[in-house]
């Protein structure tokens, strides 16, 4: 169920930014077209071709979680069962540093920034997505759209930034827990579990495009940061009592 609902928020991203990724197709195979036809050139290239060059970049770094870890098996797995350690710790830290890090973020967004990101801009991404994907309470979107805007990216082209990296990772996750799942769900169950999940991320990621256009941000960041502070509590507490 874990993969299918991973699958199911892929897709409602994909929905509502669904011109997005019909842009980054159109560039992506255009990319390939000009390679193939010697016509490639990375110097005068449109700012959407960019975008997609860079977003591809910043996958790069994810690569490292196949590096073999010995028994643990690779570094994904390792970071994994570093984070999820059976208390809530290092969630609640985790969200406190995301409620902050947006707090930071709104200080900077009506700065006049930047279209798109350049090659370390995107690597430092990158590197950013590779620490938080394997990580609980950490927020891929999240932690994509703030060290955007903090590397100088506008804020709408740090959202889309932030949900096209976040769609692919959905979409990759989902299909390893489904594979490697260790429980079965009926067909209905799966149904009803990918529809649900596609419905609310879809009207979530409407009402996160409200909250950012409308500046509120600053007050998810101050609540993110009063829940981490409560789950922080509470794991201090599990420790204690353990």
């Amino acid at each position: 169920m874990t993969g299918v609902v991973h699958i199911g928020i892929a897709i409602g991203l994909f929905i509502a930014f669904f011109k997005l990724f019909r842009m980054l197709f159109k560039n992506f195979i255009g990319g390939w077209n000009d390679l193939f036809h010697k016509q490639l050139d990375l110097k005068n290239t449109k700012p959407a071709r960019k975008f997609m060059y860079y977003t591809v970049l910043s996958f790069v770094p994810m690569i490292l979680y196949l590096i073999p870890a010995g028994k643990y098996g690779n570094i994904y797995s390792v970071f994994h069962r570093v984070s999820y350690n059976e208390n809530l710790v290092g969630e609640g830290i985790c969200m406190l540093l995301t409620g902050a890090l947006i707090i930071v973020t709104c200080s900077v967004m009506d700065k006049k920034l930047n279209p798109v990101p350049g090659i370390v801009q995107a690597i430092i991404i990158g590197i950013i997505v590779f620490l938080a994907v394997p990580t609980a309470g950490c927020s891929v979107i999240g932690a994509v759209f703030c060290t955007a805007i903090i590397l100088g990216m506008n804020e709408k082209n740090a959202l889309r930034y932030s949900v096209v990296m976040s769609v692919m990772i959905l979409l990759v996750m989902g299909i390893i827990e489904l594979c490697t799942a260790v429980t079965k769900i009926t067909i209905l169950s799966a149904v009803i579990g990918l529809v649900i999940a596609a419905a609310v991320s879809f009207f979530a990621s409407k009402l996160l495009i409200f909250v950012i256009k409308d500046k509120k941000l600053r007050l998810f960041g101050i609540y993110d940061a009063a829940i981490g502070l409560i789950i922080l509590v509470i794991g201090i507490f599990q420790v204690v009592v353990k």
